[in-house]
Order: C-alpha cells, then structure tokens, then sequence
C-alpha cells in the first residue's frame, strides 16, 4: 500500500477504529489471531460498534479476517504504518509526509517529511529486519514462541538499533542525520542534501575522506561499528554524512576487527583512485586497545519488547 492510500485509510479512521488497532497490536504478543469476543469485550463499546470498525478496517486493508473454529482478527503490516504514523503525529515529531518516497531498498523505504518546526525530515521504514541483534539469545528467546511477530519484532528491533547508533554517533559530534524520534519500525531524522560518494568531484576527495574517518572515529569510540560501509552511504553536500546504521555491530562483538576492517577497505576502495590512504591501524587500534565506551546494550532490546506491550 502507498504512503498516500495509507494516509487517505488513515484520515477515515476515528477513535474507536485506532482503538480497536492499539487492543489488537497489545494482543498479538500473545496469539496471532484474536478472538471477536475478545476485541469486543476489550474494546469496551457496543457489539454492534465493534463490528462495524472490524469491517471497516478489514475493507480499508488494515487487519485480516478469518473464519474457522472462530471468528478472529490480525494487523496487517499496513496497520503497523498508520499506527507508527499516528503516533508520531500526536506526539509532535512529524506533520506531513511526501506521497511517493525519495529512497526504496530491500530493507526499508524512505520519504521526505517534515516535523513541526519546518525543518525537512527523512522519514524511513524498516520492512525487515537487518540488525545484527536479531542474531542474538534475547530476540531469538523473544520469537521462539511468537513466530507470527518475526518480521514485525526484526523492523522494529532494526529501527531502534539504528536510532540508538545515530543518537550515540550524533551526540558525539559525528557526521549523521540528526535523529528526531523513533517508533515502532520508523525512524524520523534530520533530512540530508547531498549525493552518494560514488559522485564526488575530486576536489572533494580529500575533505569527505577526513569526514568519514573522523565519524567513523567517533562511532568506534562509542563502541559502534557500522558494518556496512560503501559509498551508497556516504551523502556528500556541504560536509559527508554517513547514514544507514542498523546492521552495525559493538565493537565487543568477537567479530568487530573483520567488520571495521571490511568496512576501511571498502573507503580504500574508493579513496584510492584520488591517491588517499585511510590509516587503518589507528582505528583498529582502537578495538585492540579497548579504547572505546562499553554501552549497556539490552536496552534496545527491552525497548522493543516494551513497545510490544505499550507503544
């Protein structure tokens, strides 16, 4: 479904139809589908009521019926996006979004938006999931008995991984999109002008290299290591941004050298061909020497698990 029919779907929802949405999001942490007694009794309105907005969402796109031993309802991902964008307007981190996106990829879609204060937003869409978290005991723990939420729980667990890294990287003073907020599987940040570094002019060369190093620099001193270096996500306008966090991994992971070195010889990669050398010692060095924060990583983790139940 288009960013545009979700809005129209969501522009014809009321109260009771958001509702009926929210019980049916709390309820899928336990069962896959959900009982019709059980949305009418928990809905706390006439029978009559509640079945009028089950059908109404199940013909707007937004929950799938079945019939069999019982009569039950289940969100549909489309249902996941009006809900992440009502509550992002509600709470003031986003008023408008565009119709059609400005970025579209395996793992996410990205359109511009804008938030209260006028200022153009990126606001992006994790479709699955590419954290490296999802690998680990607590989330595997978390699906093992929940494998209708899988694709949902790894969006999810993927955007918070990711708006944790831009906040720890931005805060630090490195090159990243300013993040503004995060729910459920959206991430909203700062908008950035620019092109990828496959583009670069050459006289541009040198001052991106010194950007990029410089952040990722900061990311491994708190810990973080992207994991998926390239130039796709290097934005060069007036400074270079590196964007795209989710895959990163800590720089505690026993894998963390491989994945910084993977990550450098892709920049040597493309800051050969201007006869600029990237001093790969000193960033891993950095790993070597445990010269970087030790971060309490499970509260991304409780952070998803806690959205489940209150988002």
């Amino acid at each position: 479904m288009s960013i545009r029919s979700l809005v129209e779907a969501y522009n014809a929802l009321d109260r009771l139809d958001l509702r009926v949405l929210r019980l049916l999001e709390a309820a899928h942490v336990r069962r896959e589908y959900i009982p019709y007694g059980l949305v009418v009794r928990w809905a706390g309105r006439d029978e009559g009521a509640v079945g009028r907005s089950l059908s109404k969402l199940n013909r707007l796109g937004l929950i799938q019926r079945i019939k069999g031993p019982y009569e039950g309802f289940r969100l549909t991902f489309n249902a996941y996006d009006v809900l992440a964008l009502h509550t992002l307007r509600k709470s003031g981190k986003l008023v408008s979004i565009s119709p059609t996106p400005i970025g579209v990829g395996k793992e996410s879609v990205v359109y511009s938006g804008e938030i209260p204060s006028g200022v153009k937003a990126a606001v992006k869409f994790h479709r699955t999931g590419t954290s490296s978290f999802i690998r680990a005991r607590k989330a595997r723990a978390f699906l093992a008995r929940r494998r209708h939420l899988t694709k949902l729980y790894e969006a999810r667990l993927s955007a918070h991984a990711e708006f944790a890294a831009l906040s720890a990287v931005f805060d630090g003073g490195g090159l990243v999109p300013e993040p503004i907020a995060v729910n459920r599987h959206v991430v909203v940040m700062r908008y950035i002008e620019g092109v990828d570094a496959r583009r670069i002019r050459p006289e541009d060369a040198l001052p991106t290299a010194r950007d990029v190093v410089e952040t990722v620099e900061v990311a491994l001193e708190n810990g973080i290591i992207h994991g998926d270096l390239s130039p796709y996500n290097i934005l060069v306008g007036d400074r270079a941004y590196v964007i795209d966090w989710p895959q990163w991994i800590p720089a505690s992971s026993p894998n963390s050298v491989e994945a910084l070195s993977r990550d450098i010889a892709r920049l040597e990669e493309l800051f050969s061909g201007f006869n600029i050398s990237i001093d790969k010692n000193r960033l891993i060095n950095i790993i070597v020497n445990n010269k970087y924060k030790q971060i309490d990583f499970s509260n991304v983790y409780e952070r998803v698990l806690r959205s489940f139940i209150k988002t």
